[in-house]
């Protein structure tokens, strides 16, 4: 998935300010403090620059302050991640019971159960429960 630009074409994610985009593709980047080209896109552009995942060449030139600035950006991503991924397991969960007492009430009622009377619940309503 290629990164979301704004209007003007600034790249939105942080780790841009330290790779170059060498096709205009995204999927190309070149760091600024080595001069390496990834092929994996800017995800692998910081990998790269902290150190963190085996199969990408680290960078040795990169400064100390500038690692935790993207190790810190690539934390707050993974825990969104996580975050959505709990919530769309809460969904599926939800989703299922949901199933499960029209199937009882259409038993016990010998009624079929129409979804018009009913609301879509928001992720706003799902996080709060969670």
């Amino acid at each position: 998935m290629a990164s979301k630009k704004t209007t003007s074409g600034y790249k939105l994610d942080g780790g841009w300010q330290y790779g170059i985009d060498v096709d205009k593709n995204s999927r190309k980047v070149q760091c600024k403090y080595c001069q390496k080209i990834l092929n994996g896109g800017i995800d692998c552009s910081k990998h790269h620059l902290t150190y963190t995942q085996k199969d990408v060449e680290s960078c040795q030139r990169v400064p100390e302050d500038v690692k935790k600035m993207i190790l810190n950006i690539l934390v707050k991503n993974q825990e969104a991640t996580e975050k959505k991924r709990k919530i769309f397991q809460y969904i599926e969960k939800d989703r299922d019971n949901d199933e499960g007492n029209e199937i009882s009430s259409m038993n016990k009622e010998k009624r079929i159960v129409s979804g018009s009377g009913s609301t879509q619940t928001t992720i706003n309503q799902l996080l709060k429960k969670i």
